[in-house]
């Protein structure tokens, strides 16, 4: 089967869509032919390490991290779509590639995959800080996910933000995948102290204040923790001064970015607890890496990161209060018979790209009216 996929979230900009997309691809092109349509990131990159044929669209950079693309200004986009015939065209993504994608399918009589991975009126509020303003953009946005022959979201939490955007299609959920290694990494502390970690985008959507809140509260009883925070950014600055103001200047530290897998999953298995109460987050890529090193994750119940857990049995889930947060982590700084069985027990929460890729493909053989896979 020839798939194309179009997204405006590729390495090396970095984040969870990014790896997803990416990662899925890789998997899906072990049976079939894949093209992934990227912006082109306006940056070095070098698309051989992908087992796929990677199309760089011309882009605007719209934030550091933030590519933008424009395929209706590139010809190399039809061209290579025309020479391809794909059998079906999977949209990553809401904005201008999304459009030509559901144009060019429409026009060509091919079906359409929509995946949507992000809560964008979340992100529109907070990138205009007008109701009005998002509210137009999703309604616009909608329209081309509403096109689609068959929708998906990643996350039953997606997948009620999509009902509430009105989008009434069917919705079928297919969860993002995991790398697992065998056997996972040995414990090698990070500190003599309670060790906590955040990993991922440093920006204020992802809930870091409401961590450095909760740990403020902590140290009201106790000093004898850190918080390591892993990942790039806009706001570090802006929570290093929050950090200071809390009186957590010793406890927390800013790691910045991390070359590769190896050094990344030495934070995950050094760890004590991962910190994720991220409200925006519609799955949570960074929990199934660390609990491929038996790392529990600690996050807010009824956000989509929490879905795959179950409190206490496979990581832990806290009401919406740093207050409450705090309690939970002085209460697992005195068990740690629960935070290493839960640990253990975190590997089976794990799915591999290889269940996602098929997952998806029997959505393209529905939709193309072939047989199942039995």
């Amino acid at each position: 089967m020839k798939i194309a996929v179009f997204t405006d979230s590729f390495p090396p900009s970095f984040g969870g869509a990014e790896n997803a997309v990416a990662r899925y691809s890789a998997a899906l092109s072990k049976s079939h032919e894949v093209i992934v349509f990227a912006p082109d990131n306006n940056k070095p990159y070098d698309d051989k390490v992908y087992p796929f044929k990677v199309v760089r669209v011309k882009s605007l950079q719209v934030s550091p991290n933030d590519y933008y693309a424009m395929p209706f200004i590139d010809r190399k986009v039809k061209r290579t779509l025309d020479a391809f015939s794909p059998d079906v065209m999977h949209f990553q993504t809401v904005g201008q590639m999304a459009a030509y994608c559901t144009r060019y399918a429409k026009k060509h009589g091919i079906p359409t995959v929509s995946t949507v991975h992000t809560k964008y009126y979340y992100c529109y509020k907070h990138a205009f800080k007008s109701t009005i303003v998002s509210k137009l953009l999703l309604r616009c946005v909608m329209n081309r996910v509403k096109r689609a022959t068959a929708v998906c979201a990643v996350s039953e939490s997606m997948k009620q933000t999509l009902k509430s955007y009105g989008v009434a299609n069917p919705i079928t959920v297919i969860r993002n995948g995991g790398e697992k290694k065998q056997p996972p990494l040995e414990k090698n502390r990070l500190s003599n102290k309670f060790t906590l970690l955040y990993v991922g985008l440093v920006i204020s959507y992802k809930n870091i204040g409401f961590s450095l809140l909760s740990l403020a509260e902590l140290k009201k009883k106790r000093d004898d923790f850190i918080f390591y925070i892993v990942g790039k950014g806009p706001h570090i600055k802006k929570f290093s001064k929050l950090s200071k103001k809390l009186g957590l200047s010793e406890n927390v530290i800013f790691v910045g970015g991390v070359a590769g897998k190896e050094e990344l999953n030495r934070y995950y298995s050094g760890a004590d607890l991962m910190l994720f109460p991220s409200i925006f987050d519609t799955d949570g890529l960074v929990i199934l890496e660390g609990a491929n090193n038996r790392l529990p994750t600690l996050t807010i119940r009824g956000t989509g990161a929490s879905e795959r857990l179950t409190d206490n049995v496979t990581g832990f889930v806290e009401e919406n209060s740093p207050k409450a947060f705090a309690q939970r982590i002085e209460s697992l700084m005195e068990n740690k018979a629960l935070l290493n069985t839960v640990g253990e027990n975190a590997a089976n929460i794990f799915t591999d790209w290889e269940t996602t890729a098929k997952n998806y493909t029997k959505i393209y053989q529905e939709i193309l009216g072939l047989k199942k896979d039995s």
